[in-house]
């Protein structure tokens, strides 16, 4: 197999557009979820959600891959705006995790379906293989990134 990229094609690139649109956007509906949510305290919010059971600061630094200074910032901001609170680990009674204020699990999965149906209509003159193919291509490259990056 080779590495080499289509010619005339830079997945790169278009990756890099289809992120910033996104991005764009994301930044244009924050204040729904809340009005003082910045993009940066967002991610954290959706990585805190995407754990029902709870998060360690520390596992959520991991994960993002930031300082835990930076976490801790953040974390601190989101329990400011009332998105976030801790409660203890049931497994080890020293410990805190951090769970996602039933308000904010409402907004993140309202900015979803809004989000999804935008991808939809996006995607609406795609034939159902396209869309699986593309699907798998991005689960195949998303999967190899979280070994590669």
């Amino acid at each position: 197999m080779t590495n080499e990229l289509p010619a005339g094609l830079d997945v790169d690139v278009e990756l890099t557009r289809f992120v910033r649109r996104v991005r764009k956007r994301t930044l244009r509906h924050l204040a729904e979820i809340h009005p003082k949510l910045d993009y940066g305290n967002f991610t954290f919010l959706l990585a805190i959600v995407d754990a029902p059971d709870g998060i360690r600061g520390s596992e959520l630094a991991e994960d993002l891959g930031v300082h835990k200074s930076t976490a801790s910032r953040s974390i601190a901001t989101l329990e400011r705006l009332g998105l976030v609170s801790r409660v203890p680990d049931p497994d080890d009674g020293r410990a805190q995790l951090l769970v996602a204020e039933p308000v904010a699990v409402e907004r993140i999965e309202a900015y979803r379906r809004t989000t999804h149906e935008r991808l939809a209509t996006m995607l609406d003159d795609w034939t159902p293989d396209e869309i699986t193919s593309f699907a798998r291509s991005l689960t195949r490259l998303n999967d190899r990134a979280e070994n590669e990056f």
